[in-house]
């Protein structure tokens, strides 16, 4: 199954991209790239190929940046969403309301962001953590749990849907699970998506290096392990903020490696073992 490239923004993901590539001398390759970004809403896993064109593959679902509003939207999932808002409400009534009161600065005027900092936030004000936790989250001892991270098509676009990720955030803390263990869950996991995601790519398509890049990857050392363990054992080399170029398996020289164009047959890829990508109309 194929499908569009998406429709995005995608000059801040091309630059921080071309900035890892050209040091390492590795512009003018085909390469498997994943940019997350805190703020930029176009963060996305990419191909960027031989001609230097960034082509986004999977993007983030735009959430609602008022908090009753994502509430609804949660809710709105499928039938056992309002069951599940209405429980989580009777479990942890402080924390529910306190994302439900979250209003963007005024003046602001945006409804709805696929900024994955919005989403790490939201995740942030339902579990209610605080410094302890994020300490906590942090440790060694910390065994994260795994959140869904599914991919769902909307309006002919792949986009990675956050509601989906915050319920299972709610289910699991209503299930026991530890705030700590659900704060380095939320990075562990992103980073699994993005090795779920690559390793499809390359299923069909050869690259001459994966590149790790965004403000994401350089300032969290949780999602940046989590991510490289996961493509370490593709082949490519891995190419992020932090480490020089990696050798992962028995290289190929490049030049063999340069495809002609650059696969988008990502639509299935989900991170639960279900049958693939669900499509939704917003």
């Amino acid at each position: 199954m194929t499908g569009p490239a998406l429709s995005i923004d995608a000059s801040g993901a091309s630059t921080e991209v071309r900035a890892l590539l050209e040091p390492r001398g590795l512009l003018g390759e085909a390469c498997a790239a994943a940019y997350l970004s805190f703020s930029d809403p176009a963060s996305c896993i990419a191909a960027s190929e031989s001609d230097g064109r960034l082509t986004p593959l999977i993007g983030f679902l735009p959430l609602a940046t008022r908090g009753t509003a994502l509430l609804r939207s949660i809710a709105a999932v499928d039938e056992n969403g309002p069951r599940l808002v209405a429980n989580y409400r009777c479990a942890f009534p402080e924390d529910l309301d306190r994302l439900a009161a979250f209003e963007p600065e005024a003046g602001v005027g945006i409804e709805e962001t696929a900024a994955i900092g919005w989403l790490l936030a939201a995740a942030s004000l339902v579990l209610g953590l605080e410094e302890p936790d994020v300490g906590a989250a942090s440790g060694p001892a910390v065994h994260p749990v795994g959140l869904d991270t599914f991919v769902v098509e909307v309006d002919g676009r792949y986009v990675l849907d956050g509601r989906r990720f915050l319920r299972s955030v709610m289910s699991y803390r209503i299930g026991g699970v530890a705030k700590a263990v659900l704060g380095r869950s939320m990075f562990e996991s992103l980073g699994h998506f993005v090795s779920d995601a690559i390793g499809r790519l390359l299923r069909g398509w050869h690259a001459a290096a994966i590149v790790l890049a965004g403000d994401l990857f350089a300032g969290n050392a949780v999602l940046l392990e989590s991510a490289r363990r996961g493509v370490c054992h593709l082949g490519p080399p891995v190419v992020d903020p932090r480490t020089e170029v990696v050798p992962t398996g028995d290289l190929t020289p490049p030049a063999v490696l340069r495809p002609r164009s650059a696969p988008v047959s990502l639509a299935r890829h989900r991170r639960d073992s279900g049958a693939g990508a669900r499509r939704e109309e917003r």
